[in-house]
């Protein structure tokens, strides 16, 4: 349990923007990783994100991003997928998101993410595809 500065509890639930962003990584084989995102991903949590999404880009080939419990996602977690997914593919790698929930998959369908191929409706379909990506690098 943390404290805080009156040796109270610190509530980890809410910040001004929303429910806070929790993300969970692990390794799923050879230069892939997968991260679980729960919560909010909007202008109040793109920061923490940007930081672990760069350095598993930097680590990883093939990042593969877990959504079923994330609630919402702005412009500016949009624009981070797709520099993340140039970053990737620039050199040889694969950006891959599923799980989303109606409400995250209606805002990436209106922001063209759905047609841009990094969306997929489960875990497996996502997994198939970054395996065969690296099994082409």
């Amino acid at each position: 349990m943390r404290f805080g500065p009156e040796d109270g509890p610190v509530t980890m639930g809410t910040m001004a923007g929303g429910q806070i962003l929790q993300i969970a990584e692990s390794s799923i084989g050879a230069d892939r990783c997968e991260l679980q995102l729960e919560g909010e991903l909007d202008l109040w949590s793109i920061e923490r994100l940007q930081a672990v999404l760069g350095r598993v880009a930097r680590d990883y080939s093939a990042v593969l991003v877990g959504l079923q419990r994330c609630e919402f996602v702005d412009s500016t977690g949009i624009a981070l997928f797709l520099q993340v997914r140039r970053q990737l593919e620039d050199e040889g790698g694969r950006l891959a998101l599923y799980g989303c929930s109606d409400q995250v998959l209606r805002i990436f369908t209106v922001a063209g993410l759905t047609e841009a191929g990094i969306v997929f409706d489960s875990r497996d379909a996502a997994i198939a595809e970054l395996a065969s990506v690296t099994a082409e690098g």
